[in-house]
């Protein structure tokens, strides 16, 4: 689009005028000898730009209006396309057809071939819809994970991120880049020079050991109560509002019937089809076709009740006035799906450049954008791209040095001391001091199984059983990232083990700096 669409707040032109519209621009291209695929592509453009006041949310921004018809006019990357060329290429015919039949005088023809071009140019521009709503939500859940995680002061890189780039791989590589990747290494640059690292000798293995709390102090999080976007409560809605949740399980099924029939229908996830139908609930056409739906389910109950034969014509009107909108949830769905699996594609694409090795452990997250999950993703990212970081550091090394994290959950010492029949003795079965954390214990079993096993032993009463459950559950993690160096395979390659030791912890940025080093200990004499 080389310019700006109107505002919002100009009128929707009349159906006659739109399709007069289509039809210049249709002729226009048809003199120039366009390709399909050219012409598809220019008037799903039109489209936009003459139905924009009807599309809400529709955003202001050129790079993010462009990213609106990059989704919408791509061609690869998701079945969700095969959708939208069969329905702008039906358009097309039916545009020629139109204008042959108002050539030739014939207003009956032109008439039903208005009414299904009107019907078509709907349930594309609700495919517009659809990606413009998914658009907003995952752009909205981002900016609160950054206000939530970074502070207010962060807004303002992440809105210069929104201005200057598409919502591509380029967009989500320099939010990972700026969100993720710059806190680690300054975090990384403070903890070396402030020492916080540890270096111990366990058994075969010299270990370099850092705290994920140091890195972690560098987000500046808020505790204060951040308001949901109107976009973010619609979509709530679908989760915690019953009639909510019920209008999306119906759109849900309307939507996987109605792309059943697509090429590749069979790779578009279960979820996506969760998340495009519970943002397809956000437009009003949903509920509109849901309460069609049960007047349509009603109604046939009661005519097979009473043995009624439905009048034809009235039967025929009614089909298709519950088709067209049946077609326009169908159509803002699909377009749901497409911003979400293409989004999902190139934010994961982002994330591999930073976390090569790793990514795969969030490969189950893919295609799911609320807030809880970018949660996980965020600290994903903190944590792994932290490992990368020392991989890469010792990778000439080899299988000589491994970098691994491990995990134990925290617990307030108050609150468990506070646990009826919780006896020192039993505590000293669960529970291990944090020494990184001041009042802070670590449970000793590492699963649940574990814990339960732990508390079958001790004969723990039911409440207390019950107590340190939901303490478990509710849990925190103490995360240590870990640099191990094994001592028996560097011994093998170098005739001077103590000078190959000390050049790998100087590589590391740990060599020791001061004579109580703690180094001084654990390096073979």
């Amino acid at each position: 689009m080389t310019a700006s669409p109107p505002g919002n707040n100009s009128p929707r032109k009349p159906a006659e005028q739109r399709l007069e519209i289509y039809q210049r621009k249709l002729r226009a291209l048809k003199d120039r000898s366009s390709l399909r695929e050219v012409m598809e592509r220019e008037l799903l453009l039109k489209f936009i730009e003459v139905n924009h006041s009807s599309i809400n949310e529709y955003p202001l921004l050129p790079a993010q209006q462009k990213s609106v018809v990059e989704l919408l006019c791509g061609r690869i990357g998701h079945p969700g396309y095969e959708f939208i060329h069969k329905h702008i290429g039906d358009f097309i015919v039916l545009l020629v057809h139109y204008e042959k039949a108002g050539k030739v005088g014939d207003k009956e023809k032109a008439a039903e071939l208005r009414a299904r071009l009107v019907n078509t140019e709907s349930m594309l521009i609700k495919c517009v819809q659809g990606i413009v709503y998914t658009m907003a939500l995952i752009t909205d859940n981002f900016e609160e994970i950054v206000l939530r995680h970074f502070g207010q002061s962060a807004l303002k890189k992440y809105s210069e991120l929104i201005e200057k780039y598409e919502l591509d791989e380029r967009f989500w590589t320099a939010f990972v880049e700026e969100f993720v990747a710059t806190q680690v290494e300054e975090a990384h640059k403070e903890i070396l020079e402030g020492e916080k690292f540890n270096i111990s000798k366990e058994r075969n293995f010299l270990i370099i050991r850092f705290l994920f709390d140091d890195i972690l102090s560098k987000l500046n999080p808020t505790s204060q109560a951040i308001d949901k976007t109107r976009i973010q409560k619609s979509y709530l809605a679908s989760l915690e509002d019953e009639a909510t949740t019920r209008r999306s399980k119906l759109v849900q099924s309307i939507l996987v019937k109605g792309v059943s029939s697509l090429p590749k229908a069979d790779t578009i996830p279960q979820k996506e089809f969760v998340q495009a139908a519970r943002i397809t609930c956000m437009d009003p056409v949903a509920q509109d076709f849901e309460k069609a739906y049960a007047n349509r389910v009603t109604q046939a109950k009661e005519q097979k009740a009473k043995g009624e034969t439905p009048d034809p014509e009235k039967a025929k009107r009614e089909q298709l006035e519950f088709k067209f909108l049946m077609d326009q949830v169908i159509g803002a769905g699909v377009g749901a799906a497409i911003a979400i699996g293409r989004t999902s594609d190139h934010f994961y694409r982002a994330m591999e450049e930073f976390v090569p090795e790793q990514i795969s452990g969030i490969r189950s997250l893919s295609h799911d954008f609320t807030f809880a999950t970018l949660e996980r993703i965020l600290y994903f990212l903190l944590e792994n791209h932290t490992i990368h970081i020392l991989r890469e550091t010792g990778r000439s090394e080899g299988g000589k040095i491994q970098v691994r994290s491990g995990r134990a959950r925290r617990a307030p010492a108050a609150e468990v001391d506070a646990l009826p029949g919780m006896t020192k003795i039993r505590k000293t079965q669960l529970f291990a001091n944090d020494v990184t954390r001041e009042d802070t214990l670590l449970f000793k079993p590492k699963t649940a199984k574990q814990m339960a096993s732990a508390m079958a032993m001790l004969s723990l009463e039911p409440e207390l059983q019950a107590a340190l459950s939901r303490i478990w559950k509710e849990a925190a993690f103490r995360v240590d990232i870990m640099v191990l160096l094994n001592l028996e395979l560097i011994a093998k390659t170098t005739t001077n083990l103590q000078n190959k030791l000390a050049e790998i912890l100087e590589k590391y940025g740990v060599a020791k700096r001061s004579s109580n080093d703690p180094v001084d200990e654990v390096l073979p004499s």
